[in-house]
């Protein structure tokens, strides 16, 4: 839930300030609209599944990007809940996707999340009620701050894991990101920072760094996905890291749900 919100989304108007009465209409009053943006097999250029992207609905049906919500949400105690409403709309639109593509989905989970296991049934719920398999979602854990895990990280997401959800290393290079969290925790993917893919398309040590990255991750036998891939030259080294999927403005902005149904349909 912590990706920026373009221009297009947000209709070019400039978006409302966080407040608390705009997090709790989001998650009582439905003020909470998913976006989805398409990850791309690196082997195929098809598209391989979306990553679903909150926005906020404030005045004037202007839509905000989400990071100030998802941090006050942290601050008072309704992250969960802006994550299970956020799971809602997702699983709505995602039954309607399966009609023409059974495609995966991912969601955004906060760190915080991590220390209440009854978290992964509450998830679980929201999706097999709207009548879905929890094995067609990953859960995208961010790492944009240094949050820690805490004491009871690994018995949520094992029993997340059991419940069949798939587990992402988000933002993976952005400096926050432990290496050990690889070897610790149950991850089934690695998801590299667009500043990440970027740094080393300029810097031979990250470009390095990457490398090494990706030889690490297969060890473990993860998925491995390249954010911020914008030009024809990034997809060039993706390509060459044999990378499995990739996301960026160099073949697709996050659309609305109509919209990423038609692309689904032009796949």
């Amino acid at each position: 839930m912590m990706s920026n919100v373009s221009s297009e989304a947000s209709g070019g108007r400039r978006a409302a300030a966080a407040s608390p009465s705009l997090l709790e209409a989001a998650i009582e009053r439905g003020g909470l609209h998913p976006f989805f943006h398409a990850k791309i097999s690196i082997p195929t250029g098809k598209v391989a599944g979306a990553e679903a992207l909150a926005r906020i609905a404030g005045p004037s049906a202007v839509l905000s990007p989400p990071a100030p919500y998802v941090e006050m949400a942290e601050r008072f105690n309704r992250i969960d809940a802006l994550t299970l409403v956020m799971a809602r709309a997702v699983a709505v639109h995602v039954a309607d996707f399966n009609k023409i593509a059974d495609l995966p989905c991912s969601i955004n989970v906060s760190p915080i999340s991590l220390g209440r296991p009854s978290f992964a049934d509450e998830l679980a719920s929201v999706i097999t009620d709207a009548g879905l398999r929890c094995e067609q979602f990953t859960l995208e854990l961010t790492e944009l701050r240094p949050l820690d895990y805490g004491p009871r990280a690994v018995e949520t997401m094992t029993a997340l894991r059991n419940n069949g959800f798939g587990l992402s290393m988000d933002d993976f290079g952005a400096g926050t990101s432990n290496i050990d969290r690889l070897r610790s925790f149950p991850f089934t993917e690695v998801k590299f920072d667009p500043a990440f893919t970027l740094l080393a398309m300029k810097e031979a040590f990250a470009k390095a760094a990457m490398v090494s990255c990706v030889k690490l991750a297969r060890d473990y036998g993860l998925r491995i996905v390249a954010e911020g891939v914008e030009t024809q030259d990034m997809w060039n080294f993706m390509t060459w890291l044999q990378v499995d999927e990739a996301q960026g403005f160099l073949k697709h902005r996050p659309l609305p749900p109509a919209e990423f149904r038609e692309l689904l349909q032009q796949h």
